[in-house]
This record gives structure tokens, sequence and C-alpha cells, in this order.
């Protein structure tokens, strides 16, 4: 077996079922019509966002993970939104925790993370989310983190370099990994299968 194949059999045993109607998808949209009562008129959409959505997840440690936009219109600060959200999933029965820009829930067997944002007044991608570690906030963009992974021609590498770090127990932010291998296989050309 050369390098290559091997690695092809480690992906092909870690591969998630990220299609319509698979049982992630199923459990996410068990806990939309929650989330979008919770929002009521400020809600801009819920989003499928993260590794099932870039392509990049696999059987060892993803979660599934859901954007809430809200409107820039949206009252309270952002920490009263997020502590709003967490209110919402206790009050449910979904046994949430606090993470740092999500809500972790556990839901049909699978953990959710639902990350609310509100969108930054003027713009329609960029949102403020809440940053309980530090309790401040950050800017993200999650369609334009969606698009770079998907477009980079690089999950295979991403997922690999996920399998790695979970066999070796690393804790580091996985949009932070794939930004690093992508940075690291800049220029070079992605070998067929």
């Amino acid at each position: 077996m050369t390098g290559n194949e091997y690695v092809a059999a480690v992906l092909r045993k870690h591969a998630v079922d990220t299609s319509p109607g698979s049982p992630a998808q199923v459990a996410a949209e068990g806990i939309a019509p929650a989330v979008r009562e919770w929002g009521g008129r400020y809600l801009a959409g819920v989003l499928l966002s993260g590794s099932y959505s870039k392509g990049t997840a696999t059987r060892l440690g993803t979660d599934i993970d859901l954007f809430i936009s809200l409107s820039s219109t949206t009252p309270g600060s952002l920490k009263e939104i997020y502590e709003s959200l967490f209110a919402l999933c206790s009050e449910r029965g979904w046994s949430p925790r606090r993470q740092n820009v999500s809500v972790g829930v556990r839901i049909g067997g699978y953990d959710v993370d639902l990350t609310p944002g509100r969108v930054q007044d003027g713009y329609r991608n960029y949102h403020s989310i809440y940053r309980r570690r530090g309790d401040t906030w950050t800017q993200t963009n999650v369609a334009l983190h969606i698009d770079t992974v998907r477009a980079s021609g690089r999950t295979d590498e991403i997922r690999a370099v996920k399998i790695w770090r979970h066999r070796h127990s690393l804790d580091f932010p996985s949009f932070l990994l794939e930004l690093v291998v992508l940075e690291a296989l800049r220029g070079v050309a992605a070998q067929a299968g």
C-alpha cells in the first residue's frame, strides 16, 4: 500500500454523511424551529456552518455547527443575546454547555453548536459574535470561511490533518488548522487520488 492509498483509506474510514437528510442534518433541523421562534423578527437566517458545510467533517470530534444570524437592530448586548440563547436551550431541556462563542447542545445523539451573531450595520455577511473567554466580541464572516475552504481543493488534506490532530489529542481551532493547511500547500499542485 502506498502512502497515498493509506491516507485515502483513513479518509474513507472517518468519512461522515453530510448529504441532505443525513442524521446530522435531521438533528440540526430539529433545533431550527425553536431558534426561529427565539429570534423572531430579528432572525436573518440560520446557516449550517463549520466542517459539515465546508466538506471537512470527520467521524472524530465533529460537531454540527449552526450559525444564527440576527439583524443589526437586535436589542441587547452580544453577551445578553448569548445568554438568552443559553436560556432557551435550558428551557428546551437540551442540557446546554457554555463554550467560547457557541452554546453546545446534544440532540438525537449529535453535538450541535449554536453560535449567535449580530449583523454589523451596513454589511450582510460580517457579524459580531460574543466571546466568553475575555468577555469581549469578535468579527466573523461565516460565508467567507465556508467559501474559502470549499473552493480550496484541499478538503481531503484538511480532513487528514484533522484526523491527525484528534489522534494526538491536540486542541486548536479548526478554522486555524484549515488556514495553516491552505497556506502550507499554496502553490503545490494537488495529486490525483
